[in-house]
């Protein structure tokens, strides 16, 4: 290859590079909503950890009662309370509002009973 043609072609190398990184889907979009396919500790858990499970609210001793553990939310799942609050009025979590995605994801969870993965 002649000098001249290397050094055009340098360029167009250095131009491409940039756009080859090996990132996956979820980490440039977050989690997948395929509504279909979901598990408590894979898709539901994460969604209450991030968005329930504080100090002042259903954290280890949280001030409105703990949602640490899948019997915990079990409780308030098959008294109503969480469905209501979070899929019927939407006033759950307190402060910030769960995506459409999320709220698909949680609402399927609920439909075929809550299961425990």
């Amino acid at each position: 290859i002649d000098p001249m043609r290397a050094l055009l072609l340098l360029p167009t190398i250095a131009l491409l590079a940039p756009g080859c990184y090996y990132d996956t889907e979820e980490e440039l979009y977050g989690p997948s909503c395929d509504a279909s396919v979901f598990t408590y500790s894979g898709v539901i858990d994460p969604i209450i950890a991030a968005n329930c499970r504080t100090a002042a609210c259903h954290g280890p001793n949280g001030d409105n009662g703990e949602l640490v553990t899948y019997e915990q939310l079990r409780a308030v799942v098959d008294d109503g309370s969480f469905r209501q609050a979070v899929i019927v009025e939407k006033r759950m979590p307190d402060g910030g509002a769960l995506t459409t995605c999320e709220l698909t994801l949680i609402e399927n969870w609920l439909n075929t009973g809550a299961p425990n993965d």
